[in-house]
């Protein structure tokens, strides 16, 4: 008979045991479940607050016809209220699905001086040096470092 409270004791620390292993990983998991919310939400305002435009006439896109290959310019404003990174490293440039390379781009302000960065409501120009048939149409895609993306239709000149 003494081994009936000793059974019964036996199974309530295992009970206790199993509930607290239980407890524990609903806690992590809870826990991580609840941070990686927050890492989406904070990556999710950083891309509501950067946003920018292609501001180009898509009928009348500059081009210097002194390069080979041309020289295509682009004017991007940003839209948004944060700074954006304006350089090769952070900023892609596709034609038509194909990627640009960064030699083939260059960042500068509307006076053609290099920069890196553009204000909130600063026009920035990035000019591509890329092979395209005159009167064909096209599609420029500019996607900054966070994947904020912007495209545009155009014909070239």
């Amino acid at each position: 008979m003494a081994s009936g409270p000793a059974s019964e004791l036996i199974m309530f620390i295992v009970a206790v045991l199993v509930a607290g292993s239980v407890a524990g990983a609903l806690a992590y998991v809870t826990n991580d479940i609840a941070h990686g919310i927050n890492e989406r939400g904070a990556m999710l305002a950083d891309r509501l607050r950067t946003d920018f435009a292609i501001i180009n006439d898509p009928n009348h896109i500059p081009v210097n016809t002194s390069t080979t290959p041309y020289t295509y310019t682009f004017y991007i404003k940003n839209v948004g209220k944060e700074i954006i990174p304006f350089t090769s490293d952070a900023v892609q440039v596709f034609i038509d699905g194909n990627l640009i390379p960064a030699s083939q781009l260059s960042f500068e302000d509307t006076s053609g001086n290099p920069i890196t960065s553009l204000q909130p409501y600063q026009v920035g120009v990035i000019k591509v040096q890329y092979s395209l048939t005159s009167g064909q149409t096209y599609t420029i895609t500019v996607v900054l470092e966070n994947g904020v993306k912007r495209s545009l239709v155009f014909t070239a000149p």
